[in-house]
């Protein structure tokens, strides 16, 4: 198992070494190739341009996928409640909305100075969804998101899907494919989140990783090069970049 780091690394490993199969993109990947906001964006998208160059097919799995969308409909969330904040003033609009989004102004701005890219998080939507009412111009949580999200999470998603030239692993439990070597167990995934101590998505793509034919993972997580350290391993031909 190779670790790869920057962007010359990276050139000289696919110089180097042919990478038949593909390539499995992380969702910290996917998300930092969306947004100019994002740290990474430059960076994940000279490896995007690389991948291209060199005609490495992209994969994510179905977890990643959703992982993904979620954080684009956060964002989306987030640049609505900032919309929503120009709008209004402390004197005129219901006090607790106005302080919402004005902690999530905050945050974003915030976020900004540390060049870092600000998505509201599920308690910030939860409180917009208690909070929201008619007489201050948006009857609920939907009417919300039918302003300032709805057609525009659909077209931005579709768009970046089309756009990265994404293709997606779809194997149920138990089942093979071309792309692995070995069958997608759940216990294979719970054992990872056991030994390594990892969240259950992220588990989900050590086990794809582990078990596929693909030659690369990319990711901005480090914690993932320490679940491919067995003496075994190391003698592997697969690779990461950590971004």
């Amino acid at each position: 198992m190779q670790i790869l780091r920057g962007i010359e690394s990276f050139k000289a490993h696919l110089e180097n070494q042919r990478v038949d199969f593909g390539c499995l993109a992380d969702t910290s990947f996917l998300y930092a190739l969306s947004y100019k906001d994002d740290r990474l964006f430059e960076l994940a998208n000279d490896v995007h341009d690389l991948l291209v160059e060199y005609e490495v097919p992209i994969f994510s799995n179905v977890i990643s996928r959703m992982e993904w969308i979620d954080l684009i409909f956060r964002k989306q969330v987030t640049l609505g409640c900032l919309q929503a904040f120009e709008t209004v003033n402390n004197h005129s609009f219901n006090k607790s909305i106005y302080n919402i989004l004005k902690d999530i102004r905050d945050k974003n701005t915030a976020a900004k100075r540390n060049g870092e890219s600000y998505k509201v998080d599920e308690a910030r939507i939860k409180k917009l969804r208690k909070n929201l009412i008619n007489e201050y111009g948006v009857i609920d949580l939907a009417d919300f998101c039918s302003q300032y999200v709805d057609q525009k999470l659909t077209n931005e998603w579709e768009a970046i899907e089309q756009d990265f030239g994404l293709n997606f692993v779809e194997v149920m439990e138990g089942q093979i494919s071309e792309m692995f070597d070995a069958e997608l167990k759940w216990k294979d995934m719970v054992d990872v989140m056991g030994k390594y101590g990892l969240r259950g998505p992220d588990a989900m793509i050590v086990n794809c990783f582990d078990k596929s034919k693909f030659e690369l993972l990319v990711t901005s997580d480090g914690d993932f090069e320490y679940c491919f350290s067995d003496p075994i391993q190391k003698t592997s031909t697969k690779s990461i970049l950590i971004l």
